[in-house]
């Protein structure tokens, strides 16, 4: 068994979570605060859970974020240097465009492809080297604690995502 067998199969169940979480959502579901208006929407959830994958990962590849390079932020009508969420205020998750479903799941596949390749490369010897530098952070990590991170950060939204869509259609929680 590889080094990223686990983390490959746990990936892709988020992966069936997410698809079954937002297919038939309209942009306006995607973007009800639920909880109320101090609560996050689903489709920015979607947004965040993505983008964070897509960074850490493309990080880990040394190449560019699929957000940058297949051009994802244009999509969205935003700038390319939107951040993934971290530290956005209630009127930025609020003023986030979801765009539709299709665009949120599309965004997904594209920072999945990138966890796809990286993890179908892993030996066990890349699990202890250090993590490459990210642009504007000091953190340091191992490749193993990136994506142990990865992974504890994208299990806790996609049960979040999950959950919010349970609110949104009011039949409770929507299960994993």
């Amino acid at each position: 068994m590889s080094a990223g067998t686990i983390s490959q199969a746990a990936y892709d169940r988020i992966g069936g979570v997410m698809t079954r979480a937002l297919t038939g959502l309209s942009p306006e579901q995607l973007r009800t605060q639920p909880a109320g208006p101090e609560s996050n929407p689903i489709g920015w959830m979607a947004f965040h859970l993505s983008r964070g994958h897509d960074a850490n990962f493309s990080n880990l590849l040394g190449q560019e974020t699929a957000w940058v390079a297949e051009r994802w932020y244009e999509r969205f009508g935003v700038p390319a240097d939107r951040s993934s969420g971290n530290g956005d205020s209630l009127d930025d998750v609020r003023a986030f465009d979801p765009i539709d479903a299709e665009t949120m799941l599309g965004y997904w596949e594209a920072a999945r492809a990138r966890s796809r390749a990286l993890l179908d490369s892993l030996t066990d010897a890349d699990l202890d080297k250090p993590t490459p530098p990210r642009p504007g952070s000091a953190m340091e990590e191992t490749v193993k604690a990136t994506i142990a991170r990865s992974t504890s950060d994208t299990f806790q939204h996609i049960g979040q995502i999950a959950y919010v869509r349970g609110l949104v259609d009011k039949h409770g929680w929507y299960g994993a």
